[in-house]
C-alpha cells in the first residue's frame, strides 16, 4: 500500500511542481531606470541654469572662461549627495513598488542639502549650535530648488517611461513630460526675475526698468506655451495620470506667473485718472462746485 502514512500531513509538503517562482529583481532595468532619472535631473539643472544666465546678462564675451563656473554651478555637492542617495533608494528597496521609491526619491533633495549644509557647518557648529544651522536661509533656498527640480525630472522620466497606449502617440507623453518640466523651471525664472527686480537693501527705491517687463513678457509667454503644449501633449498620450498632472501643474503655474508680474499690477487696470483742468486753471463742473467763479 503506497501513500502517505496516516496522521501524517500530505499537504505540507510544497508543491515544487506548482508553486511560483520567486520574483528576480532586474538589475538592468533598475539601473536603466535611475540612469535616465539622473539624467533628467542634470539635464533640468543645465536648462535652468542656461535660462537663468541669458535672462540676466547673457554668457558675455568669454562663454568658454565661465564653462568650468557653470560646471561646477550644476554638479553641486547637493547633486552628488542626492545622487547617492536616490541609488541607495533604488538598489536597497528592490521590493518597494516604484511610486514609493519615486516619492523617496524626491524627498532625499532636501536631505542631501542639509546634510551637505551639516558638513560644511561642522566648524562653526559648537558657536552656532542646531538653531544656526537649521536657520540658514541659504540652505533652505538650495532644498526648495533642488526639490522642485528634482519633483520635475521624476515626471519627465516616468513620462519617457510610459508604455504607449492604443491607438496614441508614442511621443506624446515624453513630449508631454519635457514640456511640463521646461513650464516648472520657467516658473522659477519669473520667480528669480521678480526678486531681482523687487529685493533691494539700504531702503533703496525700487526702479524696474522696462527691460526688466520686456523680459518678463517674454518669460511669461513661454511659460503659457510650454505649459499648454502639456496638456495638448498628454491628452494625445491618453494618458490619464498625465493629463491631470499637466493640467494641476498647469494651472498652478499661471497663477503664479499671473502673480509674479513685473512691474507689479501691469495686467490690472490703473487709478482713475483725474479731469486735467481747462486753460485757467481749476476746471468748473456746474452750480456749487468751489471751483466756479461765484461758488
Amino acid at each position: 500500500m503506497t501513500g502517505a502514512p496516516y496522521g501524517s500531513d500530505a499537504s505540507a509538503e510544497p508543491d515544487t511542481a506548482t508553486a511560483p517562482p520567486a520574483p528576480v529583481f532586474d538589475v538592468r532595468a533598475r539601473l536603466l531606470e535611475t540612469v535616465v532619472l539622473v539624467a533628467s535631473v542634470v539635464a533640468l539643472r543645465i536648462v535652468g541654469l542656461v535660462l537663468i544666465v541669458l535672462s540676466a546678462s547673457g554668457f558675455g564675451s568669454d562663454p568658454l572662461g565661465m564653462l568650468l563656473p557653470f560646471v561646477a554651478m550644476v554638479v553641486d555637492p547637493n547633486l552628488l549627495v542626492w545622487v547617492a542617495l536616490a541609488a541607495a533608494v533604488q538598489f536597497g528597496l528592490r521590493s518597494m513598488p516604484r511610486p514609493g521609491r519615486m516619492a523617496l526619491v524626491v524627498v532625499a533633495a532636501p536631505v542631501a542639502v542639509l546634510l551637505v549644509g551639516t558638513v560644511r557647518a561642522l566648524p562653526m557648529l559648537p558657536q552656532s549650535g542646531l538653531v544656526g544651522l537649521l536657520g540658514n536661509g541659504v540652505s533652505w533656498f538650495d532644498a526648495g530648488i533642488l526639490t522642485v527640480v528634482v519633483a520635475l525630472g521624476v515626471a519627465v522620466a516616468a513620462a519617457a517611461s510610459t508604455a504607449p497606449v492604443a491607438g496614441a502617440r508614442r511621443w506624446a507623453a515624453p513630449v508631454a513630460g519635457g514640456l511640463l518640466a521646461l513650464g516648472g523651471l520657467l516658473v522659477l525664472i519669473l520667480a528669480w526675475q521678480a526678486i531681482e527686480a523687487y529685493f533691494t537693501l539700504g531702503g533703496t527705491p525700487v526702479v524696474v526698468t522696462p527691460g526688466q517687463g520686456d523680459r518678463y513678457l517674454v518669460t511669461a509667454g513661454l511659460t503659457v506655451v510650454a505649459f499648454a503644449g502639456a496638456v495638448v501633449s498628454a491628452v494625445l498620450s491618453r494618458r490619464r495620470w498625465l493629463v491631470v498632472a499637466s493640467v494641476v501643474v498647469g494651472g498652478v503655474g499661471l497663477i503664479l506667473a499671473f502673480v509674479l508680474q513685473v512691474p507689479a499690477g501691469r495686467f490690472l487696470p490703473g487709478p482713475a485718472q483725474e479731469p486735467a483742468p481747462g486753460p485757467g486753471g481749476s476746471s468748473c463742473y456746474g452750480e456749487g462746485d468751489p471751483n466756479c467763479i461765484g461758488g
